[in-house]
């Protein structure tokens, strides 16, 4: 197996297919990235991470370049970045890329390859110009020596190996079965229950990886603004609300939950890219699109309450920067969304982060935990945090006010 991107999620595949037993070559574009693995001078907070790379080094080559093992590769596993472009849509550029390097070397090979991409990408994109990209690249027809799949993960970091060993299912769109009935046997043998996998044709599985993580989105905005309106209507508990909502078999449990916007790498992007497909279609009013403006309304939200709270000239501490426990990231927090909102206003910020996540672009303001509880006058806690009940705690102590959006402790 060949896996082409050892990034974030690409690096947790390759860990989990060598604990399947696979022989598994990784390819990236970060000369620094390979020589640290062959080193075993990586480290990463990823859980289970590290475990898997140790435990199954022998299973695992990495590298820079094809050429000492492209004749052993059935496979190809492509999980490169596609970020979003000016239109909203997934570029395209970075996969283009790496899918011209796969064909030249893989277009002599006698036996037969399944070029798989694990990037999530637009619908149409794979019978576009991915297609397009591997017959001009090759010089011959999908199906035959080269054929395609499409298989889209599943996964949120700071759980990305649990996610891929238990997943609800397998997605798979296939160009012809024989491509299709490979790959599923090795993802089938990368899990740790039963998980099913749905085939589907290149284009009906694009729409459905977008489609869940919109799903996702509009759930979580939607309890958002539930929470907006009980507070306009008062003596309204949003969480007895959400939780009844939840019972209804039709509508679940899962992210009916009132509290922070949505962010990190993912849902953002995934949003947005349903949005420019509805409008692309000349569908007007697409949920797509509220639930975007529903999210940014959302930060504003909490920043005029936050605002209403706090004397003036108090100094605020922001709890939580990252996007997710378990994950340094970012992109597009809470935390992030929120320090931002209240600098341009002119509010004194500063921040602590369990995962020494930083505001891009004001590392002066960060503190340590005892530095902050100690200088900060309010506090905002952004998300589920290790430890919240002592850190409540101690606010209390010192007798500083705060408002924790996820409410984690009565």
């Amino acid at each position: 197996m060949l896996v082409v991107g050892l990034g974030k999620l690409g690096l947790p595949f390759c860990a989990v297919l060598a604990e399947s037993g696979h022989q598994v070559f990784g390819v990236d574009k970060s000369d620094e990235l390979v020589v640290s693995l062959n080193s075993k001078e990586f480290h990463s907070t990823e859980p289970k991470l590290m475990e898997l790379l140790e435990r199954n080094s022998l299973n695992l080559v990495f590298s820079n370049n094809y050429d000492d093992f492209i004749e052993k590769i059935d496979i190809v596993f492509i999980i490169v970045p596609t970020p979003s472009d000016s239109m909203g849509r997934f570029s395209n550029s970075i996969l283009v890329e790496a899918l011209k390097e796969v064909v030249e070397k893989i277009r002599f090979k006698q036996s037969n390859t399944v070029i798989d991409i694990v990037s999530t990408v637009m619908p149409g994109t794979c019978d576009g110009i991915i297609r397009d990209t591997i017959e001009s690249a090759s010089g011959q027809k999908l199906g035959s020596k080269i054929s395609l799949c499409y298989n889209p993960e599943f996964i949120a970091l700071g759980s990305v190996i649990n996610d891929m060993q238990y997943p609800d299912m397998h997605l798979l769109g296939c160009s012809n079965d024989w491509a299709g009935d490979l790959v599923q046997s090795v993802l089938s043998s990368m899990v740790l229950n039963s998980a099913p996998c749905k085939r589907l044709n290149l284009l009906e599985a694009e729409l459905v990886k977008i489609s869940i993580n919109n799903y996702v989105t509009m759930k979580i905005s939607f309890a958002n603004s539930l929470m907006q309106l009980a507070e306009s209507l008062g003596d309204i508990d949003i969480d007895k609300v959400t939780l009844a909502i939840g019972m209804d078999s039709r509508i679940g449990s899962k992210y009916m939950k009132a509290a922070a916007p949505y962010g990190g790498p993912c849902f953002p992007r995934d949003t947005r890219a349903m949005s420019f497909l509805f409008d692309s279609a000349d569908i007007s009013g697409s949920l797509s699109s509220t639930t975007e403006n529903l999210n940014k309304n959302h930060v504003l939200f909490i920043t005029q309450k936050i605002i209403s709270l706090i004397p003036s000239g108090a100094k605020v501490g922001i709890l939580g920067i990252s996007y997710k426990s378990g994950s340094s990231v970012t992109e597009e927090s809470t935390g992030v969304l929120i320090a931002n909102e209240l600098i341009v206003k002119s509010v004194k910020v500063i921040t602590w982060d369990d995962e020494n996540a930083e505001v891009p672009g004001y590392p002066d303001i960060k503190r340590e935990l005892n530095e902050i509880l100690n200088e900060a006058d309010f506090f905002v806690i952004t998300r589920p945090l290790d430890g919240i009940a002592s850190i409540v705690q101690a606010l209390g102590e010192r007798g500083k006010e705060f408002i924790d959006i996820w409410r984690q402790v009565n």
